[in-house]
């Protein structure tokens, strides 16, 4: 009987053990999204992460899917990322998210990477906005993507100006073309119907290898995308090395044409 008794209560701690294994293996991604986007645009990998059992927080950044703000109005990074500031501000302490970010996020997560290396495990930029901070430098790399896309949306001024946009939107007719080429028809039709006009920010973001260069840096290069060319990407990568680098046959948007190959390159390093 005392044996008995014995081999249940080991039976009993080692479930336990497991249990608090698996809950340590869990993480709070926070998902932020490019230019036009928002939250929404991240459904099918949050889903997936969920259920894997992953806490997920998907951001919309001012100006951006629910929020009210108009584009025009968003004049600078720190404006435009205040929704992730909040949240990374508002975590319990010694909680720590793995960030996500696609494309103009990178601006975002490299801003957040220096305000809070603390509070950030890893950052995985999804053919993402990876410049040097050399102001200079990062303006003139900007340029050469915004100019790739320029056939490709409506810029926008603000106060009647004509010299610099202030604010862009996607041309609907291109879309499909130029961020969705490799994706599922029902996304195209549906981020059409929701996509809208983003700020165009100062690129130069100062940041330090205190700060961020403490994070892990992943880079998950879309080898098909049209909107950031894989030579582009490449670009970055050689002048600001990540961690790593990954890659997906995708388009500009993996989280609508691969959300499962995205997530598992993400989890392949965690």
């Amino acid at each position: 009987m005392v044996h008995l008794f014995i081999y249940w209560i080991l039976l009993a701690c080692a479930i336990l053990a497991q249990a608090s294994n698996q809950e340590s293996s869990k993480f709070h991604f926070v998902l932020v999204h490019g230019a036009g986007h928002g939250a929404w645009c991240w459904y099918k990998v949050t889903q997936e992460l969920e259920e894997q059992g992953h806490k997920v927080d998907a951001l919309d950044l001012t100006s951006a899917g629910t929020s009210g703000v108009d584009a025009l109005a968003v004049d600078s990074l720190e404006t435009y990322s205040v929704p992730l500031v909040q949240l990374l501000e508002s975590l319990p302490p010694k909680e720590k998210v793995i960030l996500v970010g696609h494309s103009l996020a990178g601006l975002s997560l490299t801003y957040a990477m220096e305000k809070f290396p603390e509070r950030i495990s890893g950052s995985f930029f999804v053919t993402a906005l990876m410049f040097t901070s050399n102001a200079t430098q990062a303006r003139q790399d900007f340029n050469q993507i915004f100019q790739g896309i320029q056939p490709y949306i409506t810029p926008l001024f603000r106060n009647g100006s004509s010299s610099t946009p202030a604010a862009a939107s996607f041309r609907l007719e291109f879309v499909r073309k130029v961020l969705y080429h490799k994706s599922p028809p029902q996304d195209v039709v549906l981020a059409k119907s929701i996509l809208k006009p983003f700020p165009v920010l100062d690129p130069a973001v100062s940041f330090t290898a205190a700060n961020y260069g403490s994070v892990p840096r992943y880079f998950i290069k879309a080898t098909e995308d049209r909107a950031i060319p894989l030579e582009r990407q490449e670009d970055m990568i050689r002048k600001t090395p990540p961690f790593k680098v990954l890659k997906l046959p995708s388009d500009h948007s993996p989280f609508f044409s691969m959300p499962k190959s995205l997530v598992h390159s993400i989890m392949s390093v965690l």
